[in-house]
């Protein structure tokens, strides 16, 4: 049992690529936080699963790469499939502190759908984490946009920090989700579709060199499809068009 509350938490591993990191996450997480931890390697080039073998996770490698939502996607499945109560997405660059966990213990016990981590409460992350600074602003903007349009209560939408919900995995189609990391933002969207709870507690993050990131073609083409996915939820909620993702399961 986590130390956290009576309610099954498990932490997902997600991992692509990240093998001179990965002893060093392992080595970072509290045990005692979560109930079970499944690593899930979405066909690393490199030694990331033979290491992550050596500890005591559930191990899983995909035969082919399914991209970061669609390894999300799987990790969710199994880890609830398999008795979570609560499912903590983990990324194997070791940028977020899985252990910050401990702050979504109220939401956790009020049966919370979905809980985000956010590096902007009451913060400037670039000033004081080193967050670059077209990442800062770009994030920024973005969020506040979003927040103001479509009147969800978040300060950041683009993060890799996510708790999941059994009520989030009951009633949100996020298997109809995007494969790549268009994911993260549409399945935000889709829990305030569903009038399902969800709120936000404060994290911090490591910018060190060893962190995944796009370039600025991908984006700015990740941006774009942002807009298109908050004009399809303005679409689904006037009731004009409705995409999968926004069909009930």
């Amino acid at each position: 049992m986590n130390k956290i509350s009576t309610k099954k938490i498990y932490g997902v591993v997600i991992c692509y690529n990240s093998e001179n990191v990965i002893e060093d996450l392992y080595n970072r997480i509290d045990k005692e936080m979560f109930d079970k931890i499944y690593f899930f390697d979405d066909n690393s080039n490199d030694k990331s699963f033979e290491i992550a073998k050596k500890f005591e996770w559930k191990t899983f490698k995909n035969q082919k790469n399914l991209g970061h939502g669609g390894n999300l996607k799987q990790a969710i499945k199994k880890a609830f499939d398999d008795g979570a109560d609560y499912v903590l997405e983990i990324h194997a660059d070791n940028q977020y502190d899985p252990n910050l966990i401990s702050k979504a213990k109220k939401f956790i016990n009020e049966d919370y759908a979905l809980i985000i981590g956010s590096r902007f409460v009451n913060k400037n992350p670039h000033k004081e984490e080193g967050m670059p600074f077209l990442r800062y602003i770009s994030n920024k903007l973005m969020s506040n946009m979003t927040s103001q349009l479509l009147s969800i209560d978040l300060t950041e939408f683009h993060t890799g920090f996510k708790v999941f919900g059994k009520d989030f995995y009951k009633k949100v189609p996020f298997e109809s989700c995007s494969n790549n990391y268009l994911f993260s933002f549409q399945i935000i969207l889709m829990t305030k579709f569903f009038d399902l709870k969800y709120n936000e507690i404060s994290i911090s993050a490591d910018y060190g060199s060893h962190v995944n990131s796009c370039n600025y073609t991908n984006g700015f083409i990740y941006l774009l499809f942002n807009f298109s996915e908050i004009f399809f939820y303005f679409l689904a909620k006037l009731n004009i068009f409705k995409k999968k993702i926004y069909k009930p399961k």
